[in-house]
């Protein structure tokens, strides 16, 4: 996956791993192996551009050129970078209106939720995933009709969060960082965009319905 961004949008790639070989950065240490409903860890996070907290890069035009010493930038500033991604990989790509009130966690929850619903995974068992793949079935149509249904719950959730005024969000949790007092959510727009990695295209007669 190549990319440019800029500001405080982002993008998160999502993936399973078989935590009986991971590194200990990436396997669940608090449960244990039997307990584990799954493993989908986030396996890649962009990075934010920021004069200062709160206080992101943007595109804009002032009627004048841009310079170091206006608040806005060109394209060229933005982060260009390239992420490898892997079969089942899911790709979520949102505004600062995600992130700022949704823990990344939670947002991999989430993720599992949606895929264990749509019959990606069953239980965490990735090894029924591997087998269902070895024969031809990517579930690609199911992909293509509900990854729509994964963007909404999503931002759903940023928007009952940035209302919530009981609980941290992300957002409060760095403001209080940078001595800034502030509770709750973070009311804002949220646009959230999401991919699934299947492997096959949608027309694909493999994942047609009967083969």
């Amino acid at each position: 996956l190549h990319f440019s961004n800029l500001g405080d949008s982002g993008i998160i790639v999502l993936r399973h791993i078989d935590s009986a070989v991971a590194g200990s950065l990436k396997r669940d240490r608090s449960t244990p192996r039997s307990e584990r409903t799954s493993d989908l860890r986030v396996a890649f996070v962009s990075q934010q551009q920021l004069h200062s907290f709160n206080h992101p890069y943007q595109l804009g035009w002032i009627g004048e050129e841009v310079t170091e010493k206006t608040s806005f930038k060109m394209a060229r500033d933005s982060c260009t970078t390239s992420v490898h991604l892997r079969r089942g990989d899911i790709i979520i790509m949102a505004t600062d209106g995600l992130f700022d009130n949704v823990d990344v966690d939670d947002i991999a929850k989430v993720g599992l939720e949606w895929e264990q619903k749509c019959g990606f995974i069953r239980g965490g068992d990735i090894a029924a995933r591997e087998q269902r793949w070895a024969m031809g079935n990517s579930l690609t149509l199911q992909s293509f009709e509900h990854t729509p249904d994964l963007a909404a719950k999503l931002c759903q959730l940023a928007r009952e969060r940035s209302l919530d005024s009981a609980t941290d969000s992300p957002f409060a949790i760095l403001a209080k960082e940078n001595d800034i007092m502030w509770s709750g959510g973070m009311p804002d727009d949220c646009t959230v965009i999401v991919g699934h990695v299947v492997g096959r295209a949608a027309d694909d007669l493999m994942d047609k319905d009967g083969i």
